[in-house]
């Protein structure tokens, strides 16, 4: 759905069954309960088209603002557990701000 709109989405998402979209430049995010996935994704598809990626994952309910040694320690966390093999997915529900990522970057 490269040429759609977030309006042109959202109506289709609802339509589908969706519980949210999110869009952004990147492109849209439609949420979805997981047992409505498979036909919220078909049915996405046949109004807009193949997705670019369609995939089940989990959104926290609350997220917690970190300073920057939290979440330098917990970006190392997250860097490991990516790394290793056995991993398929990381989820976690830290909030970094801007000003932390920029000094991690530093």
């Amino acid at each position: 759905a490269d040429a759609a709109d977030a309006d042109t989405v959202m109506e289709a998402a609802i339509e589908a069954g969706a519980e949210d979209v999110e869009s952004s430049d990147d492109g849209h995010e439609i949420l979805t309960a997981t047992e409505d996935f498979l036909s919220v994704r078909e049915a996405m598809e046949e109004a807009l088209g193949a997705p670019e990626e369609a995939k089940i994952g989990w959104k926290p309910n609350i997220s917690v603002e970190l300073d920057a040694d939290k979440a330098s320690t917990m970006l190392k966390l997250i860097d490991t557990l990516e790394d290793h093999d056995d991993v398929q997915a990381v989820f976690y529900n830290a909030d970094i701000s801007d000003d932390v990522i920029e000094k991690l970057a530093e």
